[in-house]
């Protein structure tokens, strides 16, 4: 079954009703939501599948019947660049006229993305339990000078640990580690370990693997 709204390139394969698709899989480019799903698709939303496969929903436990959440808005965009999956739990919420970049890599249970002006994750990317990401502040204060939405960018090769918090208008660099509970409020260079609140560079010159 198809999506009927308007997408691009995109072969939207609906499993939340058992039937049977006759859609072909030979592409392997297309967003799979499975089982427990929630999708929420403005009409002139727009899914972009440039490769890869974006996998919604994926358990960690087999009788699990926690919700996954994908909402996207009016104007708003999605572009899958790699094969990525997104674990029962997650909420991903792309605001009007907010543009989200997924790479490869996954997201585990409890992740938000909360997208309203441009996020982009590159490739490679680990994302741990209950990681919020956010580029925007969701309420504007009265102070004149006050920007409530800032791009984030997380490069390539990224691990992110439980409970870190990435706030708006920060840029991870490639092969950075994230420690667990830190909150990321400005600029992470490549190759480095930061932690704490705010979080700060603990370690240089690292490397990690999966």
């Amino acid at each position: 079954m198809i999506n009927p709204l308007k997408v691009k390139n995109i072969d939207f394969i609906n499993l939340l009703t058992r039937k049977n698709s006759k859609m072909s899989f030979s592409a392997k480019k297309f967003v799979l939501p499975l089982k427990y799903t929630r999708i929420k698709l403005h009409s002139s939303a727009k899914i972009i599948c440039e490769s890869g496969r974006l996998t919604l929903g994926k358990k960690e436990h087999p009788k699990t019947k926690e919700e996954t959440r994908f909402w996207m808005e009016k104007n708003s965009t999605l572009r899958v660049k790699g094969n990525f999956t997104a674990y029962t739990g997650t909420d991903i919420r792309v605001f009007e006229n907010g543009e989200l970049n997924i790479g490869s890599g996954y997201c585990t249970c409890g992740v938000q993305i909360v997208c309203k002006k441009k996020i982009t994750i590159g490739n490679d990317v680990a994302i741990a339990r209950d990681v919020i990401i956010r580029d925007n502040d969701a309420h504007q204060t009265t102070e004149a000078n006050h920007e409530s939405l800032k791009e984030v960018k997380i490069g390539n090769h990224v691990w992110i640990g439980n409970r870190a918090i990435i706030m708006k208008g920060v840029t991870i660099g490639d092969g950075a580690i994230i420690a667990a509970g830190a909150i990321v409020t400005k600029d992470v260079p490549e190759n480095t370990i930061v932690a704490g609140v705010p979080a700060k560079v603990i370690k240089e010159d690292i490397t990690w693997k999966l």
